[in-house]
């Protein structure tokens, strides 16, 4: 199973093209993607129309919900302080939340966003390869 960060997911329901479109693809065609709650927020937000927001509702509320628990989320926030210790910025919690998630559950996480290759050059968190 593979998470999908937001901007994979926005790429996927704007038809945009990319390696990451193509692996978000072939999981959905495997029913290998797992979502984080966050990311549900986070895509949602940013439908205008109703309609399309209820037709990315439908299919990611299908999806298998991978999420932290209190001392899950205590130590998304233990991240945040080693990174920043190492003078590593991660632009906010959320990125630490969706990272711990992942870790926690042992799954790849399908991203581009270099928040998430700098997390991954210092922890344990697997980045899908496209």
């Amino acid at each position: 199973m593979i998470v999908v960060d937001t901007t994979v997911w926005a790429d996927w329901f704007n038809g945009r093209d990319s390696p990451e479109v193509d692996r978000l693809g072939q999981a959905l065609g495997g029913q290998d993607a797992g979502l984080v709650p966050v990311i549900l927020t986070e895509v949602l937000q940013g439908f205008r129309s109703d309609r399309d927001f209820e037709r990315a509702r439908a299919l990611l509320v299908r999806l298998p919900v991978l999420s932290l628990d209190l001392e899950g989320h205590a130590a998304a926030a233990r991240l945040f302080r080693r990174l920043r210790g190492k003078g590593i910025t991660v632009r906010g919690a959320i990125d630490c939340i969706i990272a711990q998630t992942c870790i926690a559950a042992g799954v790849e996480l399908l991203s581009a966003d270099l928040d998430f290759a700098a997390i991954a050059r210092h922890t344990t968190l697997r980045l899908c390869a496209t």
